[in-house]
């Protein structure tokens, strides 16, 4: 019955919808099956529970794109034990699905595809998803699935789920429970997972990282001096004080001050890294890349040693600026979205240097962080991220517990 149900949901998308949002669905036989192995942990966390990956997860025997139309002919099949997903179906239960749509390669954060088209909002089309986790973000928020595996970079999981009103969690670089993923930046990249609501997302975190710590005082750092609208700033700022965050002027206007050039700093590191990802077949195959993408590798493979020098130093700056921080309050809440979603023409790069103000930060000191929504009203939501010191266990279920949500 679950995978007919599964079924029936996706029958009541338009092609649009499904090339959009979706990929590498298996038909009705071998997803049967999947649901009538899962059967025997029934019992567990997540037991009979479906799911669907982000295209950058790798699966034993399975082509993955990233978003492209080409990355199989290059990489070929991966084929070791250590792909997805053994801590979600061999340990909890789930059921994998099939895979969801991205900006190409990741490397974007409005769901914007010009291979299988833009993802958009889930309840106003005319928006977008944001991304670079579209179509994980967009299946939840759809009621397709209960949670979908998705990746953050700078800002992948955080976004969208601001802009979709979904809930996520962003891991550190160094913890992957989950499997192994095609990288966008390497050093960067975090894995993490988007659900429906609370609850949901401290089941499916439960089930692959055991119980968190405690969780004490916060602190609401305010919109990094960006100047955002009050009628959104406002519902962000209540939400993180009910979560338990308190304010304190000097360490917002600390936090303000070191993180000014994190929108300058991540692209250069993180484009550099991005580059050499590609360099084996860059120049061989730039006709394939969405030119937006094309273009950002570019510039990364053009960096000096002089600019990483730099961005290095000023990274130095942003951990020491957290550990700070991190040495009295146990979170750091802002904004991971300025307002919510955005359509098509508001894509400038201006929109992309706030998104990338909010969320490189965390992303420069390889932090975990929560990703919740604020309702703005009719059907809108922004986005707020609560930030963890970067530790095996960290307290992401304390601002939950704090608001009542569980």
């Amino acid at each position: 019955m679950a995978a007919e149900a599964f079924l029936i949901k996706l029958g009541h998308l338009t092609p649009e919808e499904q090339r959009s949002a979706l990929c590498n669905l298996p038909d009705t036989k071998k997803l049967t099956e999947r649901f009538e192995r899962a059967w025997n942990l029934r019992d567990q966390d997540l037991g009979g529970t479906p799911y669907l990956a982000k295209d950058i997860y790798f699966r034993a025997g399975y082509p993955t794109y990233a978003g492209s139309t080409f990355l199989p002919e290059e990489i070929g099949l991966y084929n070791t034990t250590s792909s997805l997903p053994l801590a979600f179906e061999n340990d909890a239960g789930a059921v994998f699905c099939g895979n969801t749509q991205l900006n190409e390669f990741a490397y974007g954060l409005t769901g914007e595809n010009p291979h299988y088209g833009d993802c958009h909002h889930p309840q106003y089309p005319e928006r977008l998803t944001g991304g670079s986790s579209s179509g994980s973000a967009w299946a939840v928020a759809k009621g397709l699935v209960p949670f979908a595996l998705a990746s953050d970079t700078a800002g992948s999981i955080r976004v969208p789920c601001g802009y979709c009103g979904v809930w996520g969690l962003r891991l550190s670089p160094d913890v992957a429970p989950v499997g192994d993923i095609f990288p966008l930046s390497p050093g960067f990249d975090a894995q993490g997972w988007i659900t429906q609501n609370a609850p949901d997302l401290v089941t499916v975190s439960k089930a692959v990282l055991g119980n968190p710590p405690p969780c004490f005082m916060g602190l609401w750092a305010g919109d990094l001096g960006l100047g955002l609208a009050d009628e959104v700033l406002q519902p962000m700022r209540k939400l993180a004080l009910d979560a338990g965050a308190v304010e304190d002027r000097a360490a917002m206007e600390f936090l303000q001050m070191t993180f000014a050039e994190a929108a300058e700093i991540y692209p250069i590191l993180g484009g550099h890294a991005a580059a050499r990802v590609h360099a084996p077949w860059l120049i061989r195959r730039k006709d394939k890349y969405d030119p937006v993408v094309l273009n950002r590798l570019e510039i990364g493979r053009q960096r000096n040693p002089d600019e990483i020098a730099w961005a290095e130093t000023e990274r130095r700056r942003i951990l020491d600026a957290f550990a700070t921080i991190f040495s009295r309050y146990s979170f750091i809440a802002l904004p991971c979205t300025g307002g919510p979603a955005i359509t098509k023409a508001q894509v400038t790069p201006e929109h992309r240097r706030q998104l990338l103000a909010l969320n490189t930060p965390a992303s420069l000191a390889g932090l975990p962080a929560l990703a919740a929504p604020v309702d703005l009203g009719e059907g809108l939501t922004a986005g707020v991220q609560f930030l963890f010191p970067d530790m095996p266990r960290f307290a992401w279920q304390g601002p939950l517990e704090n608001l009542n949500l569980l």
